[in-house]
């Protein structure tokens, strides 16, 4: 279409140089609304090379670390979105506004001990704000445990072969570092240390070259993470107090201990107490369900750890209601703890811990509750002595199920349909042939859905779209293998329909200027009014002769505007902003406008009801001819990104006639689009429905504001039209289902 077309608003509140020399009257009143905000992550992967290895990572390595990393965002400590891979991240994800988010990215493998395998972990805390987007880069660095181990010189004069093997408290946590007469680089092994087991063991067994057998036994108290501990071997100058071959003192151990970065975030890291739960070796995420099939054994240990001394802490849920116990228990109460005692569950307190950390010990007490398919609930309240808090809202699902149903990606839902999400659980495999589907209900309702077919494709599993949700509703949904129904239900709430303010034009205010909304309300429309006003006229007013239900409609004219016999042709017109400002060239004022209000729904299109006289122009010019018809035109458009900005407050577009600043419906930030042009008069002299439908460039992508212009005519910018052009507004409608569209929009 002609870009002309795009060009409506160019200078139809331009007025005349003596006109507009005075200063147009601004209005400072904003339509406000709490909205969402986006997050923009970026992830980056290293580690300290000068120390840590003789390569660096490749390009390749890092690539494949960072595609395989796993991302968790929190908002506060709850849990919020959870991505298993980069490629599954997207470009911006929304978030409602606010302060205390969270997010955490770990990448590689978490194993007790290995020469080739690291595990990275990044955290960073963020805010976000209304209407923006927040960009977040994280930096995973590493947290594993590094041990290189040297040998002096003068061994090679009394030892035959040596071996160091250097161990944690942990099933498969021991490497082995063999001493060569060969000089050779020192590996470095890369160890995970278990909570609780905060230290290292050192073993050097060696032969003489006589033959003789020792063995020596050092201990690494406290060691760190992200640090590198170098254990530099030389032989004894002392004599050892026992004979050799029973394993006597030989080898003297220094050891340098060398942090791999300096961690400033470690104060948000550690600034609550942290929740861990093992079972046996294997630490159990407590980012998700726990899943435990029926019948199974289990002996989880919590590990609760403060950063200072825990002053309160506290467990409660469905699970230990389920062992006989009411109410949340306190675990510094010596009758909770006998009470525990006595369903075998202990508590610990280590000493060496001083007050930091408590381990519940839940023994084999779980068994006789994982004999039916059923879910838990398990949480936790800490408090530390510098009254930092940690909360856990956990659960253990008992299941015999492969899939579970998971979080909806919020750009699925809309107000009247969304996608249902499951996936297979980690760790088990989808069995060949299974038919998934789901199975939905309003929150609150008995009664279940039919099954909702699904695919599985890779590890996730997606309904087919299901419409005729009602918007602004709670519904629960849970995934079906075959005949087998998970006992995990998720949520999903729909998007509301928003509606937009006085869209029936029945508020408004003020003389000349005439304004579009009522004493004490706040501004959600305006017009060209403010520049018109100083030659008293308003292109923008409240009909009562003509109207579709009501009092008023909105009646837009397109006029001359002039004084002293000077003027500027300007058309009728009203749009969704506001009139900020006019620049002046010459004697000719600029209108700069700011188009736009927050919102955060996605409508399928814009109904209203409209008449509309087409004029015979009569400032005509190589746009419309003189004694042609005129025409009118309404556009609609949905935005997201920052925007713009002008004067501290941010607009989807802020038009600057003076600098042929227009808006354009392919912009980068345009989410939806919709227009409709009259070329000719309607028909009588009631009003006629229209409906303008969104076309989206982008499923994926949400608005945070909302655009509406309307003029009575099209090329008011370049000062042509009819000034016997009038269009008539009222009862504008966003329609969200689909439902109530025509059968040809559908």
């Amino acid at each position: 279409m002609h870009s002309k077309i795009w060009k409506v608003m160019k200078r139809i509140f331009l007025i005349i140089g003596v006109i507009s020399s005075l200063c147009a009257c601004r209005q400072e009143n904003r339509y406000l609304s709490e909205g969402e905000g986006a997050l923009n992550l970026q992830v980056t992967v290293g580690e300290a090379v000068e120390v840590v290895s003789r390569a660096s990572l490749g390009n390749e390595e890092i690539e494949a670390l960072k595609n395989d990393c796993k991302v968790r965002i929190y908002e506060g400590n709850k849990l919020i979105r959870k991505y298993s891979s980069w490629s599954s991240v997207p470009e911006k994800i929304d978030l409602s506004a606010g302060t205390d988010y969270r997010v955490r990215v770990v990448a590689g493998d978490s194993v007790s001990a290995s020469f080739d395998k690291k595990f990275y972990e990044g955290i960073e805390t963020f805010s976000v704000l209304d209407g923006q987007t927040t960009s977040v880069k994280v930096n995973c660095n590493i947290v594993n445990t590094l041990v290189k181990v040297n040998f002096s010189e003068d061994m090679k004069t009394y030892l035959a072969s040596g071996t160091v093997t250097v161990s944690v408290d942990a099933t498969d946590g021991a490497l082995d570092y063999s001493w060569s007469e060969k000089e050779q680089d020192s590996y470095v092994g890369y160890y995970m240390l278990p909570s609780g087991k905060e230290y290292l063991t050192c073993v050097f067994s060696a032969t003489t070259k006589t033959g003789k057998k020792i063995t020596q036994t050092d201990k690494i108290e406290s060691a760190k993470a992200s640090t590198l501990y170098t254990l530099n071997y030389e032989l004894s100058s002392e004599e050892p107090e026992r004979p050799t071959d029973e394993g006597g003192v030989f080898f003297s151990l220094k050891v340098d201990e060398t942090p791999l970065y300096t961690q400033e975030e470690e104060i948000g890291i550690y600034r609550r107490p942290v929740i861990r739960v093992m079972s046996g070796d294997e630490e159990i995420s407590t980012d998700s369900p726990w899943f435990l099939s029926l019948n199974s054994s289990v002996s989880p240990k919590v590990i609760m750890t403060g950063s200072s001394a825990l002053k309160t802490a506290s467990v409660a849920g469905t699970l230990l209601e389920k062992l006989g116990f009411s109410g949340a228990i306190d675990l510094f109460s010596s009758e909770s703890v006998g009470a525990l005692q006595q369903k075998e569950i202990t508590l610990t307190f280590p000493e060496e811990a001083q007050g930091r950390q408590i381990v519940m010990d839940w023994g084999s007490s779980w068994n006789e509750l994982l004999k039916e398919e059923t879910v838990y609930s398990l949480g936790y309240v800490l408090t530390d002595e510098q009254g930092k808090q940690c909360e856990l809202d956990w659960q253990i699902v008992v299941s015999d199920m492969n899939a579970q149903a998971v979080e909806i990606p919020r750009f699925e839902t809309w107000a009247d349909r969304t996608v249902f999400y499951g996936e297979v659980i980690e760790g088990h495999t989808s069995e060949a042939g299974t038919v998934y589907s789901f199975q939905y209900r309003k929150k609150g309702e008995e009664a279940w859905s039919q099954n909702i077919p699904a695919v599985l494709s890779g590890q996730t599993i997606k309904s087919d779209v299901l419409k005729g949700l009602t918007p602004g509703t709670t519904y629960e949904y849970r995934i079906l293998e075959d005949t087998k129904i998970s006992n995990i239900v998720c949520e999903v709430t729909t998007e509301e329909a928003s509606v937009l303010p006085n869209s029936g034009f029945e508020n408004w205010s003020g003389d000349v200027p005439k304004l579009i909304y009522g004493s004490g309300e706040t501004m959600f429309w305006d017009s060209g009014n403010h520049g018109s006003q100083k030659v008293s006229r308003n292109v923008t007013t409240p009909d009562a002769t003509v109207r579709h239900s009501g009092n008023y409609s909105a009646k837009l004219s397109s006029i001359y505007a002039s004084m002293l016999g000077i003027g500027q042709f300007a058309a009728g017109n009203i749009f969704i902003g506001q009139y900020l400002d006019t620049q002046m060239d010459g004697l000719t004022g600029h209108g700069v406008l700011g188009l736009g209000r927050p919102f955060a729904s996605r409508p399928l299109a814009l109904r209203g009801y409209i008449r509309y006289i087409s004029g015979n122009v009569d400032k005509g010019g190589d746009k419309i001819a003189n004694g042609t018809q005129d025409k009118g035109i309404i556009y609609v458009a949905l935005t997201d990104g920052e925007g713009e900005e002008f004067n501290g407050t941010r607009w989807s577009f802020v038009i600057k006639t003076k600098e042929s600043k227009f808006f354009d419906k392919n912009g980068a930030n345009v989410v939806a689009y919709g227009d409709k042009i009259w070329e000719a008069s309607t028909e009588g002299e009631g009003m006629h429905e229209f409906i303008i439908p969104f076309e989206y460039k982008s499923m994926e992508r949400i608005p945070n504001r909302i655009m509406l212009v309307a003029a009575a005519s099209q090329f008011g910018d370049y000062f042509q039209g009819s000034t016997g052009s009038v269009m008539w507004l009222d009862d504008l409608e966003l329609i969200y289902e689909e439902s109530k569209l025509p059968e040809n929009l559908r």
